[in-house]
């Protein structure tokens, strides 16, 4: 339709054909209803979904129904999931604790040497010449260690996103945030499993970035695992399953063992 238009038609009954594929669908539904053919409402139905596709036709090249059948699929599994975790917890439940525990000493140290000068700041004024040179090597003494504590505390944050990260890519976990899209916050949502192979996880800032994508306000569940069936029951060297032992008259069949109900599944650790 647009390509046997002149172009200046074109581009101003554009903006309109949302409208007018409205005006022509509201026309069949009222037509079917008092129309004996139904070809006369079948082609307004027509006619309203042609322009509809011209007004919206980039937006349906841009759509990727890959992602969205995988979004509904991800979408199905996430129903069983019963908890969701900030970035730094799942960290913490799910990767190397010999990190996780270097990546909480290097917190506390920096919080402990915040609150030292938090402490002193509030003391009581001592001029403002005041600069002896013990106290000038303690505060470079701690102003050192409140760097090295900050570097271990981004290397280990970022070794926690790569394993996080990892697992989130091989579907053992899921994930659910916030896109945002030209600085807007769009409705949470459940993050497609191939959409972590392009995007970068900040467990700090609990966001994940890549390819033109941003979620933030990141949470994390453990993905719930359907139960495996029953083992097959093997058979003989003559190929037949194997005879069940004699029963007493009237007996009761025998019980097997009590079903053991699946736990949620754990990614496995890493070795320290």
């Amino acid at each position: 339709m647009a390509d046997k238009l002149p172009s200046p038609i074109a581009n101003g009954l554009k903006p309109y054909a949302g409208w007018v594929a409205l005006g022509f669908l509201i026309f069949a539904l009222f037509t079917s209803l008092f129309a004996r053919n139904f070809m006369v409402p079948l082609g307004l139905y027509a006619v309203a979904l042609c322009f509809a596709v011209w007004r919206y036709w980039e937006e349906v090249k841009a759509f990727d129904f890959w992602a969205l059948d995988e979004w509904l699929r991800t979408r199905r599994d996430a129903i069983g999931v019963t908890q969701w975790h900030a970035p730094h917890k799942a960290a913490e439940l799910f990767c190397n604790q010999v990190a996780v525990r270097t990546r909480n000493e290097a917190a506390a140290e920096m919080n402990t040497i915040m609150m030292e000068i938090v402490r002193q700041t509030r003391g009581p004024y001592s001029g403002p010449h005041d600069f002896s040179q013990p106290v000038a090597d303690h505060h470079a003494e701690r102003n050192a260690r409140y760097d090295a504590a900050q570097v271990r505390l981004n290397q280990t944050d970022a070794l926690l996103s790569r394993e996080l990260h990892h697992y989130l890519v091989r579907g053992d976990l899921l994930a659910k945030g916030l896109p945002t899209v030209d600085g807007t916050a769009r409705a949470e949502r459940v993050i497609p499993i191939s959409r972590w192979r392009v995007l970068t996880l900040d467990i700090a800032k609990a966001q994940a970035t890549g390819e033109g994508l941003k979620y933030s306000g990141i949470v994390v569940g453990v993905k719930p695992k359907k139960p495996s069936p029953p083992p097959p029951q093997t058979a003989n060297k003559n190929g037949n399953k194997p005879a069940e032992p004699p029963r007493a008259p009237n007996a009761p069949a025998p019980k097997g063992p009590p079903a053991v109900r699946p736990s949620a599944p754990r990614p496995s650790k890493p070795s320290a």
